[in-house]
Order: C-alpha cells, then sequence, then structure tokens
C-alpha cells in the first residue's frame, strides 16, 4: 500500500503576513499556501517542520491524516481568551495532551486506530467541516473531548491496567450533535448507537442568546479601554477576541458555559447500552423492510399470470442475462407464494420447469439459488 499523509493548517484568528508566508514555504517547496491556510500531502517522506510548532507559531487548528491509522486535531488558542483548566478533566496519554507556551493554550487529539483505515483515504475537505470546533471550544462545548474518550475507551481498556475505564465528565447535548461534531464522528468511524448510549446520561440545554455586548462597553473601567486602545495601536493579535472575552465577562455570559454531569458509568455499560440501541435499530429496520416486501409482493399478486410468462419468455432466449432476470422473478412468485400460503403450487410449477430445461446447466445451476 502506498503511503497518504496529509496536513492542512488553517489561520483563524489573523492571516499570515507575508514574511510569515516565506517562512512557511521554507518548509516545502510543494505546499499549498494562501493567507489563510497550508495545505502539505505526502506519497512517500515526512514533513520536514514540527507540526506543534508550526501550529503554535503561525496557525490556530492544524488537521492530519494518514492511511497507516492516524487523525490528528490541534487547536491553538490565546490564553487570554481560554481556559485549560476546562480541557484538563479529559486528558488521556498519547491521545489528549494540554500544553502552554507564554502566549497560547495548545490542545493537540490523536486517535490511532492499530488496524490501520479501512478504504480509501482523502484529507481534502474535511477541515471546513471541522473547523467551528475550534470555536465551540472555546464557548465552553466540550462534546468533542467526550467523543474522543468514546472512540479510544476500548483501546485504554486494552493497553493499560484500567481494564473497563469510567467515563470523563458528561457534557450536554450529546443527543444533538453540532454539524462538525457529526463530520468529525464520521471522520473517525466511530460508532453511532455508542454516542446514542453516551447521551441518555446528557442533559439537554438551550443555547442562551447572548445579551448584545456593545450594551457593556460603558462598564469598562477608563484603564481598561485605555489598554484595549493601546493594544490596537501596537496591533497585538486577538485584541478583538480579548475585547470580546471581556465583555462577555461583565455580561455574565460565561456563567452560561454548558454544565458538564460527572460520569460515573464504565465502557462495558456503555457497550451494552449500544447493543440494546443496535438491535433495536436493527428489528426496526426489519419491520421496515418487511412491510415493503409485502407492499411489493401485494402489487405483484394481480400480475402472477403474467409474471410466469415473462419468466418462460426470459428462459428461451437462452442468454445469461435473461437467465438471471428470470431467476429474480420465480423468487419474487415464490415469496407472494409463500405470503398467500400457496407453497405447494408455487412448487409444482417450479419442479416443472426444472424438469422441461434440465438439459440447460446454466439456467439449473440458477434455479438451485432458489429456496423451496
Amino acid at each position: 500500500m502506498s503511503e497518504y499523509q496529509y496536513y492542512e493548517f488553517q489561520a483563524i484568528d489573523r492571516p499570515l503576513t507575508k514574511k510569515e508566508q516565506d517562512e512557511i514555504r521554507q518548509l516545502s517547496s510543494r505546499v499549498q499556501l494562501t493567507p489563510n491556510q497550508a495545505i502539505f500531502l505526502y506519497n512517500y517522506g515526512n514533513f520536514r517542520g514540527d507540526p506543534e510548532k508550526v501550529l503554535t507559531q503561525y496557525f490556530d487548528m492544524m488537521f492530519y491524516i494518514a492511511n497507516w491509522g492516524t487523525w490528528q486535531l490541534m487547536f491553538r488558542f490565546p490564553k487570554a481568551i481560554a481556559d485549560a483548566s476546562r480541557f484538563q478533566p479529559y486528558e488521556l496519554p498519547d491521545t489528549v495532551t494540554v500544553s502552554t507556551t507564554s502566549k497560547y493554550i495548545i490542545l493537540d487529539i490523536q486517535i490511532t486506530e492499530e488496524e490501520g483505515i479501512g478504504g480509501w483515504i482523502e484529507g481534502e475537505g474535511w477541515m471546513p467541516r471541522l473547523l467551528p470546533l475550534r470555536d465551540e471550544l472555546l464557548n465552553g462545548d466540550l462534546r468533542l473531548l467526550y467523543l474522543v474518550w468514546l472512540r479510544t475507551a476500548p483501546y485504554l481498556a486494552e493497553n493499560t491496567l484500567e481494564d473497563d475505564p469510567v467515563e470523563p465528565p458528561i457534557p450536554p447535548n450529546l443527543d444533538k450533535l453540532s454539524e462538525s461534531l457529526q463530520a468529525f464522528v464520521e471522520l473517525v468511524e466511530l460508532d453511532p448507537n455508542l454516542v446514542a448510549a453516551a447521551a441518555q446520561a446528557s442533559d439537554r440545554q438551550e443555547t442562551i442568546v447572548e445579551p448584545p455586548l456593545e450594551n457593556w462597553l460603558p462598564a469598562l473601567s477608563a484603564d481598561e479601554k485605555q489598554e484595549f486602545l493601546l493594544k490596537l495601536v501596537r496591533r497585538e493579535p486577538h485584541v478583538d477576541l480579548q475585547l470580546i472575552h471581556r465583555l462577555k465577562e461583565l455580561a455574565g455570559a460565561t456563567q452560561s458555559a454548558p454544565r458538564s454531569n460527572s460520569g460515573h458509568r464504565r465502557l462495558s455499560e456503555l457497550q451494552e447500552i449500544a447493543e440494546t440501541i443496535r438491535n433495536k435499530h436493527h428489528r426496526k429496520e426489519q419491520d421496515a423492510a418487511r412491510k415493503k416486501r409485502i407492499k411489493e409482493l401485494e402489487a405483484l399478486a394481480p400480475r402472477e399470470a403474467q409474471t410466469w410468462k415473462r419468466v418462460a419468455e426470459l428462459i428461451e432466449l437462452k442468454q445469461a442475462k435473461p437467465y438471471d432476470e428470470a431467476t429474480a422473478l420465480l423468487k419474487d412468485l415464490r415469496d407472494l407464494a409463500e405470503h398467500q400460503g400457496r407453497v405447494a403450487e408455487f412448487v409444482q410449477r417450479f419442479e416443472q420447469l426444472k424438469s422441461d430445461y434440465q438439459n440447460r446447466p446454466a439456467l439449473i445451476a440458477r434455479f438451485k439459488t432458489i429456496k423451496v
């Protein structure tokens, strides 16, 4: 199998300067670069830079995927508007790590599928769907981190001393995922039934409409206003986000951040609930398929005689494709006979067909697939 590695970096809070773009081009002559984005694709070789250092210095989010079974999301948050302590209950060795620099908080999420990622791998197109995750995390929405635990918990059970790990705090609204969270579930192939099992203990909290922040500008002290103006003059990054964060504090909006429930269920409990949900869905699908089949058979009933005639016409063509079509029609006629309680009548006519065409081995081979 050929190698596939895809890195996509995104600048969200501010675009890259020309100098910064020139520095990034030094990492690879094949980089796809804009003031807001850098993409590195490798079918052989490796990225020459340190992804975390590149993110910390230039970007706000990174997405990485490799076909040997690795997904990675990294986020850079300015310390002035983010709280690292919110992420710490979800930290997992080698999976969810939180680090800090003088200015930033770095949240690194890595998921490794030990058996590799099956099927065709394509990194392009995922970042736009995942991009809102950063704002969700900044706003105190921790559902992503819970979903990461849910995806990696089976490996924790296999590779650590904790045979049956206990879930971390349960964020609200797991039963109604945002589009970006749904994209993450799809990306890492997380079992939706397991998500539904986890959601049973997740509170439903309505989104609180934030008050108009401009109403709180007069509440800023004279010193604070002067400080923000100086930052703007100096062109310091993230001044707008810092101001919004401060106004939210004054408005009390930060107090409305989603509250998580204490996690108490073990992985095995969640897996049992997920299996119950899976079986329920399967029975529902079977019931829907059965009802659909009954409607099809009832529609076939008035055309039964014409269908038998059509079977005979197809057989006389002595070709593979008509043989296949005739066999499919015979299966429909068998199902109709079972539905109407006339199986013996079908068997009699079917046995006559087998006798009449016993010298056609290709057709007889197809007849053997019809169970009566």
